[in-house]
C-alpha cells in the first residue's frame, strides 16, 4: 500500500516537474515582454519630456522676435518658422544627431502644431567669440518649405537653392523681401554677412509619436491636419499673440486709410467752394 502511494506521489512530482519545465520559457517570455514594455514607455516618457522642453524654450526664442518691432514684420509674411533653441549645443553634442528644432506652420485655420526634426549641424562661418545662442529660420518660400514637408534629409542653405538672408541691415529695411529664408539670431555675433546653414535635417519621428500620442507624418502635421494637443502650450499663445498683433495693425491700417480718404474728400469739396 504504502510504496503504492510512493509511486503515485513520485508520478506526480515527475508531471509537475516536467509542466514547469514546459511552462519556463513561456513564463520567461511573459517577463521579458514586461521588461520590454517598461522600456518602450520609459523611452516614449524620455522623447515627451524633451519635446516639451524644446518646445518652451522655442517659445521664448518667439517671444523675443515678437517684442522686435522689425522682426515681427518678417514674421508676419512668414509661411512657418524653424526655431533652434540653442545652435551651439546643436553643433558640438557628439552622436547621429546635432541637436533638436521645432517647425510651426501657418495654414489656413492659423498655425499648425509642432513639428520636430533633428538636426545633423549648425554652421554660423567663422564663429570666433560666438559661445551660443538661439537662431530662428522664417521660412518665407514654399520651396524652403518643401524639405520639411516632403523631403526625408535636406538642408536650409545656398547650395539647396535657396536665397538666405541673414538678420543685417539689410534683411531689417526690407523685410525679407526676396528671399526664401531670413535667420534670426539672438546673438549679436551672428549678425552681419556670415554664412549660417543647416544640414543633415530630418523628422524627429520618436518625438513627434510621443508629442500626438502615435506615429505622425511631418506633412500632416504642417498643413494642419493633425491637431495640437496641447492647445495652451506656451508656444502657441506666442503665435497666437502674433495674429492678435496682426489684427490689430490691420485695424489701425483700415482707419487710418479712412481718415486720409476723408480728409482728402474734404479738402477737394474745400477747393470746390473756393
Amino acid at each position: 500500500f504504502c510504496m503504492r502511494h510512493l509511486k503515485k506521489d513520485a508520478l506526480f512530482v515527475n508531471e509537475l516537474l516536467l509542466s514547469l519545465v514546459l511552462a519556463g520559457p513561456g513564463l520567461l517570455c511573459a517577463e521579458e515582454k514586461d521588461y520590454a514594455d517598461d522600456d518602450e514607455m520609459s523611452e516614449r516618457s524620455g522623447e515627451l519630456r524633451n519635446a516639451k522642453e524644446t518646445l518652451k524654450e522655442a517659445a521664448d526664442v518667439v517671444e523675443q522676435m515678437n517684442d522686435d518691432a522689425d522682426a515681427r514684420k518678417v514674421l508676419d509674411r512668414a509661411q512657418a518658422v524653424f526655431v533652434v533653441p540653442d545652435y551651439a549645443r546643436a553643433s558640438f553634442i557628439a552622436g547621429a544627431a546635432g541637436g533638436q528644432g521645432v517647425l510651426m506652420s501657418r495654414t489656413d485655420d492659423g498655425w499648425s502644431g509642432p513639428a520636430f526634426y533633428n538636426i545633423g549641424a549648425v554652421n554660423v562661418g567663422a564663429t570666433a567669440g560666438i559661445e551660443g545662442g538661439s537662431i530662428a529660420f522664417m521660412i518665407l518660400s514654399d520651396k524652403a518649405l518643401r524639405g520639411f514637408r516632403d523631403e526625408h534629409n535636406f538642408s536650409l542653405n545656398a547650395d539647396a537653392g535657396l536665397t538666405i538672408l541673414n538678420w543685417s541691415e539689410r534683411a531689417q529695411a526690407t523685410a525679407g523681401k526676396g528671399a526664401d529664408v531670413v535667420i534670426w539670431s539672438d546673438t549679436e555675433g551672428l549678425y552681419g554677412d556670415l554664412s549660417i546653414s543647416v544640414t543633415d535635417i530630418f523628422a524627429d519621428d520618436e518625438a513627434n509619436a510621443a508629442y500626438y500620442g502615435s506615429v505622425v507624418e511631418p506633412v500632416a502635421i504642417i498643413v494642419g491636419e493633425i491637431s495640437d494637443p496641447m492647445q495652451d502650450s506656451d508656444m502657441r499663445s506666442e503665435f497666437s499673440a502674433l495674429e492678435e498683433a496682426n489684427s490689430d495693425t490691420d485695424k489701425q491700417d483700415k482707419m487710418d486709410a479712412a481718415a486720409q480718404k476723408a480728409s482728402e474728400r474734404s479738402g477737394s469739396k474745400d477747393g470746390e467752394k473756393q
